[in-house]
């Protein structure tokens, strides 16, 4: 490495090209492709390109080049960035092609250059040279630094490696224990078998976050997850609420091969999805389910609410005041509750997961139409997803949940959530489907 949080990056293209352009955006992060520097393409015999800078992050040859040469700053990343950024910190780093590789690149070989000491995780193999074979390379994740521990497992024959940097208040087994439990909740779940090898990476900030306690990426089939170590003393249940969001994300978006913008299902319909599965899996409880949903609701509350979910979905690293999330949570709550109700509790969400991955879809097919259609594929939901994700009809918990057998009040600071106090039959059985025990 050149200096001190820098890396130096040499590639031999396959074919001759004059422009390359690098990710300068991503996740509400920006300026990205400022910390490229120094770049040099290469062309016959050695022969300088005359590669010039156009734009952040775009550059230009006026003569063909077959090399190209850069270096990129790593050094000490905002708070905010992370975890969708690269970095290098102290003795560990975390290197994302995404924002390393031009974009133009996509497939490539890799080998890397570490100082002494130092090794590298991934949950791609490396070759008997040490050398990776990168397919996509927007989603190629590698952890390295001078004390990695793994632990690695299958799971009904999906393959998982937790991988661990720095110190911290539980071993590389337990973790991966407790994924276990989650990897196989998915599995049983969405009746999908990941194809490729799940990898979690835990590594602590390489900066000061302040408050935070942890922030996730899931990128490709690689969790990152980034904490203060200090502030995981109880770390199972803490692990466990994490993986149940972090996780599923490798089924949905990243095993979905779909198009577009469906924020509001992948990140919304996540939330609640594994709010559900950190219940069923000891992590949290009922009533701290109901808790959760009513600070959700506040926070829907404290926002306005002028657009469709699907508008929301194209708006939202362009719109600082955006809830998609927040409101789509509440929207998954909701059908859930109605799928049960109309079922009489044959019928759940989750079945919709696995609805989505049985079906043949289309390669690049479009996400909003192909997820809509699942949901609405159940007589008694029709309508529903018109109403509440392609409509921006306003959210009335209030008047919406007794029906459910649940009260909602939101006239105090704070919104509280709870089972009513005389349940028919109908409404106890569906609230005991979730998890209700009076």
């Amino acid at each position: 490495m050149p200096t001190p949080g820098e890396i130096r990056v040499e590639a031999e293209l396959s074919s001759p090209s004059r422009s390359w352009s690098f990710r300068n955006a991503y996740a509400g992060v920006l300026g990205i492709a400022e910390r490229v520097g120094d770049f040099r393409a290469i062309g016959a015999a050695g022969k300088d390109a005359q590669a010039k800078k156009s734009a952040a992050g775009e550059f230009r040859s006026e003569l063909d080049a077959t090399k190209i040469a850069y270096t990129v700053k790593l050094a000490e990343p905002r708070a905010t960035d992370v975890p969708y950024v690269s970095w290098l910190a102290d003795d560990r780093g975390l290197l994302m092609f995404a924002d390393l590789i031009p974009q133009d690149i996509e497939t490539l070989s890799a080998e890397f250059k570490l100082p002494t000491g130092w090794t590298l995780e991934s949950s791609l193999v490396a070759d008997a040279s040490g050398r990776y074979t990168v397919s996509e390379s927007h989603k190629a994740v590698f952890l390295t630094g001078r004390t990695l521990g793994k632990a690695s497992n299958t799971i009904d024959g999906v393959a998982l490696d937790v991988v661990l940097s720095g110190k911290w208040p539980f071993k590389e087994a337990e973790v991966l224990n407790v994924a276990n439990t989650v990897l196989q909740k998915y599995i049983d779940l969405t009746g999908f078998k990941l194809p490729n090898k799940a990898t979690i990476m835990v590594t602590p900030f390489p900066t000061d976050a302040g408050n935070s306690e942890w922030k996730a990426e899931t990128r490709g089939s690689t969790v990152v997850l980034l904490g203060n170590p200090k502030k995981f003393d109880v770390w199972r249940n803490r692990l466990r609420v994490i993986f149940s969001h972090e996780l599923l994300h490798l089924w949905v978006p990243n095993s979905l091969n779909l198009e577009g913008d469906y924020d509001w299902f992948f990140e919304g319909f996540t939330l609640y999805t594994a709010l559900r599965t950190a219940q069923e899996l000891g992590g949290i409880d009922f009533k701290e389910t109901l808790n959760t949903l009513g600070r959700v609701y506040d926070v829907y509350l404290s926002h306005p609410d002028e657009q469709s979910l699907i508008e929301a979905s194209e708006t939202r690293w362009t719109n600082p005041g955006s809830q998609v999330s927040i409101k789509a949570m509440l929207v998954a709550f909701l059908y859930d509750l109605k799928i049960r109700k109309e079922s009489g509790g044959k019928l759940t969400l989750g079945d919709r997961y696995r609805e989505l991955f049985s079906r043949r879809v289309t390669a690049n097919a479009n996400g909003n139409e192909v997820i809509i259609a699942v949901l609405d594929s159940v007589p008694a939901m029709s309508g529903f997803v018109k109403q509440y994700v392609e409509s921006s009809t306003k959210l009335e918990l209030e008047q919406m949940l007794p029906a459910y057998g649940l009260t909602l009040d939101s006239s105090g600071k704070k919104s509280q959530l709870s089972v009513s106090r005389d349940l028919n039959p109908e409404q106890q059985q569906l609230l005991r489907s979730l998890g209700y025990r009076n």
